[in-house]
């Protein structure tokens, strides 16, 4: 702590000074329009706060998406067609003592995808990236594209093969076709994004409900063409989400819907007061039952009744910090494309960051500086945490945001935020809708109880997913609320596992759920079958798609209580 409070005591200078200066440079973004002045100005306050960043940060390797440390003489294959894959697989069941892992846009936690502990020297591990495996292929006669599972969602900057015309989203919008729903981030490929439960925020729509065929190869190289139409469905309902844990997917079919625009806003006001004025107040009654006589719902009542507020896709950023305590509400609904000939909608893009010439970048590395900074919420000086409550509101001002633009640009609200320049990592937990206000009201006497230590210097996101068929969905059978804890990875003081940590002990007595590519807490593994009504029909699909146990992993087996072969045979 006396490294960060140091930061404020450099050169002499009171922590007063500090405060204006980045106030005064704050104001002179404000009042100019030329993106070139408001360029140098960020570059002056990144100058200013990386003047001291070393005295008082140590900094720790974070690990980026995609750049994931392999064990040593691993080699990464690159398969380009199915019988590639399929005789891959098929020479580690021979073997009987090779594991098999696909590395996908490593969206995930690396664990889930990498882990290598606890297996001996003589077991092989092959890993793949279906990277080269891409393609769409579109039926316009029964309105659905088969996808090669190595294709991603949205063109992700990190893979030199991915493109914005060889993107499934863009192909099928093209063609004038779109999916329900799609998750905040779309850099994933299409086998990564199903495979992992992911989903959108929307109590409406769920990108599940387009999923209407599955191929897999399983464990022993044998290909399965799963129907959710089959007399017998199982196979496709443990396949939906199955975590790479049946076999390797090879093909995903979507049903497709006419593509769209969406349109809505993103309003940041104070908790308190309510009001439908947001300079006033809060549009969103977070911890009451709303008021009538203004017309402001209850939060369990602006996710279920979305429709009456415009928020078919919704989602909620808290952030409480002392001196803070605002919400960020992102809401908008879908509106038809036009036709051929009729004349193209305007495009208003959401920006989660401020544009700088041109990209979110600039003002992304100033926000990852401010974010170290912020580590001053937890020093004992008022003072101290009076600037950063202030940094905060910097960074999250009062204001609106209305914004328009095509389905696959505009609900990957997140797509544009840096993994390099704003490195953050999530724990996500989901509940049973009806339970949005007991949650909401234990998270807000989380925080009380614990303080800044608890809080952060990060918000937590609220949003919620329509009920799924697949048995080892998140929201399998229940629709759900979910809360996204996040955690910036330069974070000089902690670590993500110990605070996210606080949020696993406070909210066990819940059962709540996991988000499969997230943090997931230790000891999971003794209470999902418990939480999951299908696991042992899970299980037995499983068992029988990969009996020697070729794509299990130590992380799984431990989170998924899945048992060694020598205690099963």
């Amino acid at each position: 702590m006396d490294k960060i409070l140091g930061f404020f005591k450099h050169q002499d200078q009171k922590p007063e000074d500090h405060h204006a200066y980045i106030k005064d440079h704050v104001f002179k973004i404000n009042e100019t329009n030329d993106n070139k002045e408001k360029l140098k100005t960020l570059k002056k306050i990144r100058r200013y706060l990386e003047l001291f960043k070393d005295e008082w940060t140590t900094p720790k390797p974070v690990k980026k998406r995609m750049r994931i440390k392999l064990p040593s003489k691993t080699k990464i294959e690159y398969p380009t067609d199915e019988a590639e894959i399929q005789r891959i697989i098929k020479e580690a069941y021979e073997d009987g003592n090779t594991i098999v892992r696909v590395i996908g846009s490593g969206h995930s936690v690396p664990e889930a995808i990498i882990d290598v502990s606890g297996i001996s020297g003589k077991t092989k591990i092959r890993f793949l990236c279906l990277e080269k495996y891409h393609g769409v292929e579109i039926d316009h006669k029964n309105h659905t594209a088969i996808v090669k599972a190595g294709t991603h969602l949205n063109r992700d900057p990190k893979d030199k093969n991915s493109t914005v015309q060889n993107s499934f989203n863009y192909i099928i919008d093209q063609a004038g076709y779109a999916l329900p729903d799609l998750g905040g981030v779309a850099h994933q490929t299409v086998g990564g994004f199903i495979s992992t439960g992911s989903a959108g925020g929307s109590l409406i729509h769920n990108v599940h409900d387009s999923i209407i065929k599955i191929r897999i190869i399983d464990g022993k190289g044998i290909i399965h063409d799963l129907s959710i139409d089959d007399a017998d469905n199982s196979k496709f309902l443990a396949a939906g989400v199955s975590l790479g844990l049946l076999g390797i997917i090879t093909k995903i079919t979507f049903k497709l819907m006419k593509n769209y625009y969406i349109t809505g806003n993103e309003i940041i006001a104070s908790v308190t007061p309510l009001s439908n004025d947001f300079k006033v107040g809060c549009p969103i009654d977070l911890l009451g039952d709303g008021d009538k006589e203004q017309n402001i719902p209850s939060i369990y009542e602006f996710f279920t009744n979305s429709k009456e507020y415009d928020a078919d896709y919704a989602r909620i950023f808290w952030w409480p910090q002392d001196g803070v305590n605002r919400l960020t509400i992102w809401r908008a609904k879908p509106i038809p494309a036009p036709s051929n000939d009729e004349k193209p909608l305007s495009i208003n893009s959401y920006n989660e960051f401020p544009v700088i010439a041109g990209s979110e970048i600039p003002a992304q590395l100033i926000a990852s500086l401010v974010m170290i900074a912020l580590n001053l919420l937890s020093s004992e000086n008022k003072f101290y945490k009076k600037i950063a409550a202030y940094l905060i509101n910097l960074f999250v001002p009062i204001g609106i945001q209305e914004f328009q633009d095509k389905w696959y640009n505009g609900l990957p609200m997140d797509d544009k935020v840096s993994d390099t320049a704003f490195p953050a990592t999530f724990s996500e937990l989901l509940f049973p809708i009806a339970k949005t206000s007991e949650i909401v009201h234990a998270l807000n006497n989380l925080y009380k109880t614990g303080g800044e230590k608890v809080i952060g210097n990060f918000a937590t996101e609220i949003y919620t997913t329509k009920k799924s068929h697949f048995w080892l969905s998140q929201s399998y059978n229940t629709d759900s609320i979910r809360f996204d804890i996040q955690y910036f990875q330069k974070n000089p003081i902690g670590t993500s596992r110990k605070f996210f940590q606080q949020y696993w002990d406070a909210f066990y007595p819940y059962n709540f759920r996991c988000h499969w590519g997230k943090h997931i807490p230790e000891g999971y593994g003794k209470r999902v079958r418990s939480l999951y009504e299908k696991y042992d029909d899970w299980m037995k699909v499983r068992e029988e798609m990969d009996p020697k146990q070729i794509f299990v992993i130590a992380y799984w087996r431990k989170h998924l209580d899945i048992k060694p072969l020598s205690d099963v045979l």
